[in-house]
């Protein structure tokens, strides 16, 4: 998600007043949350960032930004609702179906005001495919058939030469309930609220889901507006292709 920070996320967050609380699911190495602390903690705002296996020292992470982040090593779905009323949710880590349209929903049940949303991996390969880092943790019945093997582009069928091949790959691209962006486009029709969302194209693509209330604020739907760009839709695959689970 770091990518996007400069250009698309910090002139979003520029916007949302009050700025209070902010969860980042999926931290990794933390680069993505590198650019983030500064910002918040001049904002006065305060950072939860959930990741089950963080690439850097929690000690030292928790010892140095006590004051403005809170660091849970944890499963999104466990650590979300523990968390009031996010004004600003950062979603980029098991990239599947089940993973993301829980997330969602729980945000949904926990949520009186919609908090802003951003979604990574929107675009191919993961927009219409799913990923597990552990298949274990997505139940049976909510998993595509997968193998370690990897993808490539405009090819249903995974190889074994493909892009991303040491990770859990589901053997086929699109159909129901396969991919992230997938899992967004259900949610946002399933829910009563009246959500839009906008994707922004590149670096895998990044979805951002708003309550159309925020698009009254013409400075946020003029920037939400230059960001967005229809076309990173189809350059995820089609819902209707490959095989379903």
């Amino acid at each position: 998600m770091f990518p996007f920070f400069e250009s698309t996320i910090r002139p979003l967050l520029d916007e949302i007043r009050p700025l209070r609380t902010v969860v980042e699911v999926g931290a990794e190495a933390g680069q993505h949350t590198n650019r983030l602390l500064p910002y918040l903690r001049a904002r006065g705002a305060h950072l939860h960032v959930i990741d089950p296996v963080p690439r850097f020292e929690v000690q030292r992470y928790n010892e140095t930004f006590q004051s403005c982040s809170t660091l849970h090593v944890g499963l999104s779905h466990d650590v979300l609702p523990s968390i009031e009323e996010p004004d600003v949710v950062m979603l980029d880590g098991d990239h599947n179906w089940y993973t993301v349209i829980e997330e969602l929903r729980i945000l949904d049940r926990r949520c009186t005001e919609w908090p802003v949303t951003f979604t990574h991996d929107i675009e191919w390969p993961y927009g219409r495919r799913d990923m597990y880092y552990a298949p274990q943790r997505v139940p049976e019945d909510m998993r595509q058939p997968y193998a370690r093997s990897g993808i490539v582009e405009g090819r249903s069928e995974l190889s074994p030469e493909g892009h991303n091949r040491g990770l859990f790959n589901a053997l086929y691209e699109g159909g129901p309930r396969n991919g992230v962006l997938t899992a967004i486009e259900d949610f946002v029709r399933e829910t009563p609220r009246d959500l839009v969302l906008f994707t922004a194209p590149g670096d895998n693509g990044l979805g951002i889901i708003v309550d159309r209330m925020r698009l009254r604020n013409a400075r946020f739907a003029k920037l939400l507006r230059k960001a967005h760009d229809p076309r990173a839709k189809a350059r995820a695959a089609p819902r209707a292709s490959g095989a379903a689970a």
